[in-house]
């Protein structure tokens, strides 16, 4: 049985949509598309981006992009992202996507390639397809979206604000995105996925950076109920998008740990 190279879930072979986490799979044996993250312009970033350009109330920041980097934590390690920073992360607790689990996604979908300034950290064991494995779901996830030649955002460690109704159309918008992909893997016939709670969208401070958290909650089914936090950080001619999720019946195993990491994070300038 294949798998879904972005969150592991076992699939049948027809299998069009990712139940879980609703990426989009080619027929197998078919040849797929290289995926251009140059043009990921998308459902997370770009309503938030667009009225950002538009409403933010900034100074400029002659500061570093964010405070200065301690060393890793005991038996942590520091993964360095060309272009674009450095986080660390437990390795008993998280793995990077490779080894054997890699190569089921090379073969479920040919030519995926996951570009330098992306990665996913996903449940240990799981690279080994070990059984326990697929009874957790983590997930920790970045991707970069690179703005066109001459466009520009302002960087991550500039302060803006934004009104509450702003920040509501944002979520709106996310909302109303993420609605329409997941009835979309309804009439694939992939089951029922839908947001149980919309949470809430605030500008939130991380290590003097200030990027735009989403945090809601998604259910496919009667599978265990998955906690998403989204932030997303625009920064010169980037927009990244890190993602931090586990089953609600798992966060008290993840949120110290998550926190740890996110305090970790850094972003680099362009």
């Amino acid at each position: 049985m294949p798998f879904c190279p972005e969150c592991g879930t076992e699939l049948s072979e027809a299998t069009r949509f990712c139940p879980e986490c609703g990426r989009p799979l080619p027929a197998m044996g078919q040849p797929t598309k290289r995926r251009n993250r140059k043009k990921i312009a998308a459902i997370v970033a770009g309503a938030a981006v667009a009225i950002v350009l538009i409403t933010a109330l900034a100074r400029s920041a002659s500061t570093p992009l964010a405070e200065p980097l301690s060393p890793p934590e005991p038996g942590w390690l520091r993964l360095r992202i060309a272009d674009v920073g450095s986080i660390d992360y437990p390795p008993d607790f998280l793995e990077l996507q490779s080894g054997d689990y890699r190569e089921v996604v090379d073969r479920l979908v040919p030519g995926y390639e996951t570009p330098s300034s992306d990665f996913i950290l996903q449940q240990a064991g799981l690279n080994q397809l070990e059984p326990s494995a697929f009874e957790e779901f983590r997930r920790v996830i970045l991707e970069t979206s690179y703005l066109n030649p001459g466009e520009e955002v302002f960087p991550a460690n500039m302060k803006y604000s934004m009104t509450n109704q702003e920040l509501t159309e944002i979520q709106n918008a996310w909302v109303s995105q993420l609605a329409q992909a997941y009835a979309q893997q309804n009439r694939e016939g992939l089951g029922d996925n839908k947001i149980i709670d919309p949470g809430m969208v605030e500008i939130v401070e991380i290590n003097g950076m200030f990027p735009i958290l989403w945090t809601y909650k998604r259910q496919l089914d009667g599978n265990p109920a998955v906690l998403v936090e989204q932030y997303t950080f625009p920064n010169y001619n980037k927009i990244h998008l890190l993602i931090f999720s586990c089953r609600i019946v798992e966060e008290e195993d993840c949120s110290d740990i998550y926190e740890r990491m996110l305090d970790s994070f850094r972003l680099e300038g362009p």
